[in-house]
């Protein structure tokens, strides 16, 4: 013992002594990164008790299971153990009604549109008044009078303003779609939805940068085609699971602090990321050394029932995965600069900068600022129903808890009474019974051989009695708790093909009245997505294009975006009614005068876009249409010198 004390003192010593030399070294820059995320997970984890419970407790819920507990009370009191998927139903239904709105073929659940007084690079405005001076001149136009002529040509030339902001939204529009579609964004939106019915809150992340191997087919020669891989950088979305996702204790919003997000990684995964921009080789090839055999689990009390519920393995893969902690937060430049991040990036030593560290164990591999000007993380969230002044909402599985616990519980009463009054029960003397008698085996006709009473007792041997059957009342209570859910959820069963509708729900007027009521929770919901996820979604999208140089100029502009999943989507058909009705109206030769070719131009390609049809290969382009009406005025001329040298001769 006492050596021991006096080696931990020997070896103060020494570090005194290093450190008044000069010898001693602070702890590293990429160590105190690495243990600053350590510290929020160890926070974050600290904060999860009870959470966690809940996040198992609807999983169990959807998939129709008790806890441990429940069933263990159930099984020491005997009889069935029926559980009735209410809340699975109700879930499933709400994500297809979901799915329906935000993931139509066709559609966009967005809309790009310039902004009321759109702003045109100076070089294009230019470009236009440049014309109309140049037409000037051509008239023959005094310099004097130039000034009011372009005061004149004002609103013409706004127009003409106006026109190509919205052909550039168009191409951005597109550009945007590209993009989703190649980041695999619907698939994943979709899974997305799941967690939206299911937990407290659903984490969506993105866009994310990824380098990912893409397979063209090139054209040679004799028209032959021939497979060619490349290495492309393509932006990726992600639905995070609530599991793996750690927001701060303070955090009621994503960006109001740092969050965590933990990932599940391979050795090979690993190795893939040296060289990559803004991973740190030597820290990746630490974690490999230390981490590539053992592998690396920021175990958490609740992954082993977690991986029964999704179907998962718990063991599997246990020694060859590595977890990755991913931290999302602002940091002070200098810390950034002295672990080695580039100078240019960190303009100001003392500004808190939003980055991206991603740690293995006790090393850092990743440190990046974020591009986004706005200074908003990747990550979006929303509930089912919010809750005020908390991070994590109110889940569908909550809200049904007490419908599906009363419909449970008549259903085992149910299940239970019915196998009793399913037949009779017997008593039996068994003192009066002969010899290898067993009562407890009954078919027709069977004989008992009993004995006489000892007691003198006049009383039957063996007494048959029906036990009562309570089925109608327990359908009624079930009954009555499975309408209540459809009211403290907002999701009738008529409203998903059900034709338990009673009352109003009878005609096809009433079943209308009662779709529109219940579909104001559903519309609140999806205001809620669109404010909360689409909108600053493709929002970033947007920004990250506008400062990606190899984007075609021609795309960008002064654009806004806007979410129109509660609006347009949700009256789509009442839409294309009314378009079709309008242009139904528009067709006679008064309102042709009033809208002209271009206006009618317009309205058949809105038209046309809610019918699904490609509207680039019927309906001709702004340019196309003016070079047929040149043609047609060219025509028409000449067959008016043809008409006036006939008269002449």
């Amino acid at each position: 013992m006492q050596g021991l004390q006096q080696a931990a003192l020997q070896a103060q010593a020494d570090t005194a002594m290093k450190e008044m030399e000069g010898e001693y070294r602070p702890l590293p820059v990429m160590d105190r990164l690495a243990a600053h995320v350590k510290e929020c997970w160890q926070q974050a984890q600290h904060d999860r008790g009870s959470l966690n419970n809940r996040m198992l407790d609807c999983l169990r819920r959807r998939k129709g299971e008790y806890s441990t507990d429940k069933l263990q009370n159930i099984r020491a009191m005997g009889g069935s153990e029926i559980y009735m998927r209410l809340t699975a139903t109700k879930c499933i239904s709400a994500r297809s009604w979901l799915s329906d709105i935000f993931t139509p073929a066709g559609d966009k659940p967005w809309a790009i549109s310039p902004t009321p007084m759109p702003d045109l690079p100076p070089h294009f405005k230019q470009k236009l008044i440049m014309t109309a001076v140049q037409g000037a001149v051509q008239l023959g136009v005094p310099l004097e009078q130039m000034q009011e002529l372009l005061e004149k040509h004002e609103d013409r030339i706004r127009d003409e303003v106006a026109q190509e902001s919205e052909k550039r939204a168009e191409r951005m529009s597109q550009k945007i779609y590209d993009v989703l579609v190649e980041g695999g964004f619907r698939q994943e939106f979709d899974a997305w939805l799941d967690d939206l019915v299911t937990y407290p809150v659903a984490i969506f992340k993105g866009p994310i940068y990824r380098r990912r191997k893409r397979l063209k087919w090139v054209d040679v020669a004799n028209g032959d085609y021939q497979p060619s891989t490349a290495f492309e950088v393509i932006r990726e979305f992600k639905r995070v699971s609530p599991f793996d996702f750690f927001p701060s204790p303070s955090a009621v919003n994503i960006n109001d602090d740092w969050v965590i997000e933990r990932h599940r990684l391979t050795a090979t995964d690993l190795s893939a990321m040296r060289g990559a921009a803004g991973y740190h080789g030597k820290g990746i090839t630490l974690a490999l050394n230390e981490y590539r055999l053992g592998g690396l689990r920021e175990w958490m009390s609740v992954d082993g029932e977690r991986s029964r519920l999704e179907g998962r393995d718990a063991t599997a893969n246990k020694s060859t995965t590595i977890d990755a902690l991913e931290w999302s937060g602002k940091l002070q430049g200098k810390i950034l600069l002295e672990w080695g991040m580039d100078a240019r990036s960190i303009p100001d030593p003392y500004e808190e900068y939003l980055v991206s560290i991603m740690t293995v164990g006790n090393y850092v591999i990743r440190a990046l600022v974020n591009p986004d000007p706005t200074d908003r993380m990747d990550y979006f969230k929303c509930s089912w129903r919010s809750v005020p002044n908390s991070f994590w909402g109110e889940a569908l599985p909550e809200i049904l808890k007490d419908c599906q616990d009363m419909c449970n519980a008549a259903a085992r009463a149910l299940a239970n009474n019915m196998g009793y009054s399913s037949g009779p029960m017997v008593a039996v003397s068994q003192d009066r019974l002969a010899k290898g008698q067993d009562a407890t085996k009954l078919h027709p006709w069977k004989v008992f051989g009993v004995t006489e009473s000892r007691t003198g007792s006049s009383a039957a041997p063996i007494n048959f009695f029906q036990p009562n059957s309570n089925a109608q009342e327990l359908l009624g209570i079930y009954e009555r708790f499975s309408r209540y859910a459809d009211d403290i959820t907002g999701l009738p069963a008529y409203a998903f093909g059900s034709d338990q509708a009673a009352g109003a729900g009878r005609t096809a007027s009433g079943l209308s009245m009662l779709m529109s009521a219940a579909s104001k929770t559903i519309k609140n919901l999806v205001r809620s997505i669109d404010i909360q996820v689409i909108e600053p979604c493709i929002t970033k999208v947007f920004n990250h294009l506008m400062l990606d140089p190899t984007v075609d100029k021609t795309c960008k502009g002064d654009l806004q975006i806007k979410a129109i999943g509660s609006e347009a989507l949700l009256h789509k058909e009442a839409k294309n009614q009314m378009q079709q009705q309008f242009l139904a109206m528009t067709n006679n030769p008064v309102d042709l005068q009033i809208v002209g070719l271009e206006g009618r131009r317009e309205l058949l390609r809105e038209a046309a876009k809610g019918l699904d049809i490609p509207v680039d290969r019927v309906i001709p382009s702004q340019e196309e249409l003016e070079l047929r009406q040149m043609e047609q005025a060219q025509q028409e001329m000449m067959m008016a010198e043809q008409e006036q040298a006939a008269n002449a001769q």
